[in-house]
């Protein structure tokens, strides 16, 4: 067994390491030309979004990026021609930075998942939920939420529970949710559920959307 299988959730540590050292989670590629090497790899940002049916052309639409972060994704629904409100639970300066580096008209805002409704945010074409669900400890009602906002799609990415990850092939078709109650998951203490894929899928589902 190599000490990767041993701990699976090694990498977690790494990156986290890593964002201490450099201070960005999102890379970005400028208008010079120049980029921001982050945590996260500019080819993995674009791969993690082209999961998802969302146009290249989004002028006319409003979208929602919750749990923003640096912004990246914000910033490539702006680049698309979408109307962005970016909003995370605390005011991150990297995010103010990366928008003034970019001449971003990106609206942001410091609001909690669990304050997003109609009233406070409005409606929203396409809501990005990306990388989210996993710090938060109360999963459901933040997929309620996100659902009660979004018109027309929400695109839910999550960390998912595996073999890799101690199921059995038994347990790892099941509506699982592991609980991680102290610093397990990685060591990071702001890490609380993991779901199996079936899980997430029926989380979205309960929470309202249509189809998942």
């Amino acid at each position: 067994m190599t000490s990767r299988e041993a701990d699976p959730l090694r990498y977690v540590r790494e990156w986290r390491s890593r964002l201490l050292q450099g201070g960005w989670w999102h890379s970005f590629e400028l208008p010079d030309g120049s980029r921001i090497q982050g945590v996260s790899e500019l080819a993995s940002q674009k791969m993690r979004i082209a999961q998802f049916p969302i146009p290249q052309d989004l002028a006319g639409k409003r979208v929602l990026d919750v749990g923003a972060w640096d912004g990246w994704f914000s910033f490539e629904m702006e680049r698309r021609g979408a109307e962005v409100l970016a909003i995370d639970r605390f005011e991150n300066p990297r995010f103010y930075e990366i928008r003034s580096m970019l001449g971003s008209r990106v609206e942001y805002r410091q609001l909690d998942v669990y304050e997003v409704s109609p009233r406070t945010v409005g409606y929203f074409d396409i809501v990005l939920f990306m990388g989210v669900l996993y710090h938060l400890k109360h999963p459901l009602l933040a997929l309620e939420r996100v659902c009660s906002v979004a018109r027309e799609m929400a695109a839910v990415e999550s960390f998912v529970l595996t073999e890799q990850h101690g199921l059995t092939p038994e347990q790892e078709p099941g509506n699982l949710l592991r609980y991680f109650e102290d610093d397990d998951f990685g060591g990071q203490v702001d890490n609380w559920f993991a779901p199996t894929a079936a899980c997430m899928l029926a989380l979205c589902r309960t929470a309202g959307f249509a189809r998942a």
